[in-house]
C-alpha cells in the first residue's frame, strides 16, 4: 500500500480534518449563530435610536413651562381672536344698516329744512358745508358703533377670562387698559345718528350781513365741524390717554419676555380695534 493511502487512512487525518471544520458549521450551531447576530444587530439599533433621541432633545433643549399669566393670555387672546373672526358678518351688516339710517338726513330732515330757510347766500353756503362735514363724520363714528356692537360680546369674554386679577402687575395693567378702551367706544360712539344731525344743524339762523353775523353764524358752522372730534376728546380725557396706550405696549412686551409667542402679545396689545 502506498505511502499516501495510508496517510490518508489514518487516524490522525482524520483528526486532522475533523479540526478544520468550522465550530457553526453544525446545522444546530449555525442556527444559534445567526440568533446571536440579529440580536446584536438589534441591540446596535436601539443604542443608536437612543442617542439619537438624546441628541435631539439636547440640541432643542428642555422648554420651560410658561408662566400661569402667559397661559391665560394666550387661552383668553386665541377665544377673542375666534370671536372677531366669526363676528365679521355681524359687523358688515350693522354698517349696512347704519348706513341706511344715517342717509336719512343726507340732504333732508330738519336740519337741511333750517339751512335752506337761511336766505343769505353766504351763510346758507356756510351752513351747508358745515353739515356736510358734520354728516361725514357722524357716518365714521356710526361705523365704528357697528363694529363695536359686533365685537361687544366677544370683548366682555374677554375681559372676563380676567375677573381675577393677574400676577404680574405690568399684564394687569394692560387687562386695565383694555377696560378704559372698551369705555372709551361706549363713551363717544353712540353720537353717529340723524338725531345728533339734526340736533346740531337746525341751529343754522339767519343774520342782518354784518360783522356780528359773520361771528355768530361762523359759531354755528364750527359746533358741526367741531363736533365729532369733541366729542372723542371729551370721553377721551375720561376714560383714554397716553398712559393706558403705554400700558398696552408695555404688557404686550411683558408678555414676549415671559415666552410668550409674539403674535398673541401683539394681539393683546391691539386686539381692541374696530378695524377687525
Amino acid at each position: 500500500m502506498s505511502r499516501v493511502g495510508l496517510r490518508q487512512g489514518s487516524p490522525s487525518a482524520s483528526r486532522r480534518r475533523g479540526t478544520s471544520s468550522p465550530l457553526f458549521a453544525h446545522p444546530i450551531f449555525s442556527g444559534v449563530g445567526r440568533q446571536v447576530v440579529i440580536v446584536f444587530a438589534l441591540l446596535v439599533a436601539l443604542g443608536v435610536l437612543a442617542a439619537a433621541m438624546a441628541w435631539s432633545t439636547a440640541a432643542r433643549g428642555d422648554e420651560p413651562e410658561q408662566p400661569a399669566d402667559v397661559q391665560r393670555v394666550e387661552r383668553a387672546v386665541t377665544e377673542l381672536a375666534a370671536a372677531k373672526r366669526a363676528a365679521a358678518g355681524e359687523v358688515k351688516a350693522n354698517k349696512v344698516a347704519a348706513t341706511k339710517a344715517l342717509s336719512k338726513c343726507e340732504s333732508a330732515g330738519p336740519g337741511w329744512k333750517a339751512i335752506r330757510a337761511v336766505k343769505i347766500p353766504a351763510q346758507r353756503s356756510l351752513y351747508r358745508r358745515g353739515a356736510r362735514t358734520l354728516w361725514k363724520a357722524l357716518g365714521e363714528v356710526a361705523a365704528e358703533r357697528a363694529a363695536f356692537d359686533a365685537y361687544r360680546p366677544g370683548f366682555e369674554r374677554f375681559l372676563g377670562r380676567f375677573d381675577s386679577p393677574l400676577a404680574d402687575p405690568a399684564l394687569e395693567a394692560g387687562v386695565d387698559a383694555w377696560r378704559k378702551r372698551v369705555d372709551l367706544y361706549d363713551a363717544y360712539t353712540p353720537i353717529g345718528t340723524c338725531a345728533q344731525f339734526n340736533r346740531l344743524a337746525k341751529r343754522a339762523r339767519q343774520f342782518l350781513p354784518d360783522v356780528e353775523a359773520d361771528y355768530k353764524s361762523g359759531d354755528i358752522y364750527n359746533r358741526m365741524v367741531r363736533f365729532v372730534e369733541s366729542t372723542k376728546r371729551t370721553a377721551a380725557r375720561r376714560h383714554w390717554g397716553s398712559r393706558y396706550a403705554t400700558a398696552l405696549t408695555a404688557a404686550r412686551d411683558r408678555l414676549i419676555e415671559l415666552g410668550a409667542n409674539d403674535g398673541y402679545a401683539t394681539f393683546f396689545a391691539f386686539g381692541h380695534s374696530l378695524r377687525g
